[in-house]
């Protein structure tokens, strides 16, 4: 019975996948279509491009994921395309750093810490896109 119930488990993460996936990666929204809102405090997928951080979100070595759609920031209504991975408020320098210019689908949780915008990403539930 808990081979069967891996398997339903497998296939929702890949149905998801596939979804998202086949949604595109321009990343090019029309003017007339509004961004959506990322929700905050429950877990989601997205996909993007994890980057090592510049030092333009955060002091000192990080990582952030190139979303491959502009969204809205649950924390101040703001565009961005471009999120801190971090733990439960506190930038993870190396979180996600063996996945480094590639693009990915990734489950977690968006979370507002006073300097901004986070992403809080279960390292288990990330998987290459092509």
């Amino acid at each position: 019975m808990r081979f069967f119930a891996m398997n339903r488990r497998s296939f929702a993460v890949l149905a998801a996948i596939a979804t998202i996936a086949s949604s595109g990666s321009e990343g090019v929204v029309a003017a007339s279509q509004p961004l959506l809102t990322l929700p905050m405090e429950r877990d989601i997928w997205l996909t993007g491009t994890i980057q090592r951080g510049n030092g333009t979100l955060a002091q000192g070595d990080y990582t952030t994921i190139m979303l491959d759609r502009t969204s809205t920031s649950p924390c101040d209504d703001r565009a961005v395309t471009n999120i801190l991975l971090g733990e439960r408020g506190a930038p993870a320098p190396t979180l996600l750093l063996p996945y480094l210019n590639q693009r990915v689908a990734v489950r977690g949780r968006v979370i507002c810490p006073g300097s901004g915008i986070q992403f809080a990403p279960q390292p288990d539930d990330v998987f290459p896109v092509w």
